[in-house]
């Protein structure tokens, strides 16, 4: 079933949003009409910040890891090879290098056709999103501790 596209146009993405976030009794840190940042308290310890951005009909959803490098060169490339084998297996999301100020991110990334979003799908999204990032940054920590 398609989603009425002015769910999320102008002034009204912000109150789809805020009514989706309510709903799911998540906390939104700031938004504007076009940009949404959230924060994820997760039971590793770690915050994981989620970004929405909209663009014409499509939201993106943004899960920048602490994996973070002067250049995109700098990525291990074993590192790279394995997230690109992790993207095959999703049906939600992707990993992705995103600049990020002066730094280039391991970020995990989805695109919706806005037509698609309701809260369901909304939650579903976001909740792979900040679960996928926190995994792989508890995974590079026991790594470089040595288990």
């Amino acid at each position: 079933m398609a989603i009425d596209l002015d769910l999320f146009s102008g002034s009204n993405y912000r109150s789809t949003i805020v009514q989706y976030c309510n709903n799911l009794g998540w906390h939104i840190n700031d938004i504007n009409d076009r940009r949404t940042i959230i924060k994820f308290n997760m039971d590793s310890g770690n915050t994981q910040t989620l970004f929405i951005i909209r663009y014409d009909n499509t939201l993106e959803f943004s899960c920048p890891s602490g994996l973070k490098f002067d250049s995109t060169g700098d990525c291990p490339a074993w590192l790279s090879a394995a997230l690109l084998c992790k993207n095959r297996e999703y049906k939600v999301g992707f990993w992705c290098i995103e600049g990020i100020g002066d730094k280039q991110a391991l970020s995990i990334m989805h695109n919706a056709e806005i037509s698609l979003i309701d809260v369901n799908y909304f939650r579903r999204v976001i909740n792979q999103l900040v679960k996928e990032c926190d995994d792989l940054e508890q995974t590079v920590a026991r790594a470089l501790r040595g288990y």
